[in-house]
């Protein structure tokens, strides 16, 4: 048994529905492609943080040496 009355069952209302589906499934789409460019965009930035935590580091080691032979900073 159909959850449609007979009266609902017509061409027009096929179309229709057929549309709706594609549009549904059409947001879906980009919905997907926005995810998969937004976790790509997460792991870039999650690399060039790591990369930053480096130079930081880096430059405050260098800071620490320098200041330890000149004592001071000119």
């Amino acid at each position: 048994m159909s959850r449609f009355p007979d009266e609902q069952l017509t061409p027009r209302m096929l179309a229709q529905k057929l549309d709706l589906f594609r549009r549904a499934d059409a947001n879906a789409q980009n919905t997907r492609s926005e995810i998969s460019r937004t976790r790509t965009r997460l792991h870039e930035l999650e690399n060039l943080l790591a990369t930053l935590d480096v130079e930081a580091v880096e430059a405050a080691e260098f800071a620490e040496a320098y200041l330890l032979r000149h004592g001071r900073m000119d």
